[in-house]
């Protein structure tokens, strides 16, 4: 698995997901909302596998002494890999943004320690659902990107509006999850707790379910 991952990272890494790794600093933007620049992380995951797709990563994968449930790990290895290192590089730019925008942040949350919690989640959801359907049919990943992204797209929207309007209805909790002070601090870690369990949790059925769709598509 080891050597699997490293071909992973050699072959399936382009200079773009690299590059995206700089939006990681869409944080610092003023009155944007916050989750916008974790969206183009999720595009440098689709490049990843559009990048496979070119280079007919998965036809020279079948062609290795390797289970097929091996290869759907390795994947799922470096996207995981890839988004941790995403997410850490933004966190410096969390405490900039709260520093520089004392006032908050009126388009939505703020990035705080509740903010990374609800990231996750949303997250978890794309990966589920783009990763398991390219796994359907390794031929077509627009479709299943689309899915993705609208998935995206509907919790973002969920879990952003409430912050937006928090004033407007006197929301109390939502007021108390997006301060960017060390107040109420107990319940931000809960939130990012229960965030990281669903995204820890999503990466076992992802696999599973990636690797019974994948058992069925004929290379």
């Amino acid at each position: 698995m080891k050597n699997l991952l490293y071909k992973e990272i050699n072959l399936c890494l382009n200079p773009l997901n690299y590059f995206f790794l700089g939006f990681a600093a869409m944080l610092l933007i003023p009155h944007y909302p916050v989750y916008i620049g974790f969206f183009y992380m999720c595009l440098s995951v689709f490049w990843i596998f559009n990048n496979s797709l070119i280079n007919k990563d998965s036809l020279f994968n079948i062609l290795l002494p390797i289970s097929k449930n091996n290869i759907v790990k390795a994947r799922c290895l470096l996207v995981a890999l890839y988004e941790i290192v995403f997410i850490l590089l933004s966190i410096p730019f969390a405490f900039l943004h709260n520093k520089f925008f004392p006032d908050g942040n009126p388009t939505g949350i703020n990035a705080n320690i509740a903010f990374f919690g609800l990231l996750l989640i949303v997250i978890s959801a794309f990966n589920f659902i783009f990763i398991t359907k390219v796994y359907k049919k390794t031929e077509k990943i627009g479709g299943p990107f689309l899915l993705g992204g609208i998935a995206f797209l509907l919790l973002y929207i969920l879990f952003d509006v409430p912050f937006i309007i928090k004033d407007l209805f006197s929301f109390d909790l939502f007021r108390r999850l997006d301060s960017s002070n060390s107040q109420d601090l107990g319940l931000k870690l809960i939130i990012l707790f229960v965030g990281i369990v669903i995204y820890s949790l999503s990466w076992f059925a992802t696999y599973k379910v990636s690797c019974k769709n994948f058992k069925k598509v004929d290379l």
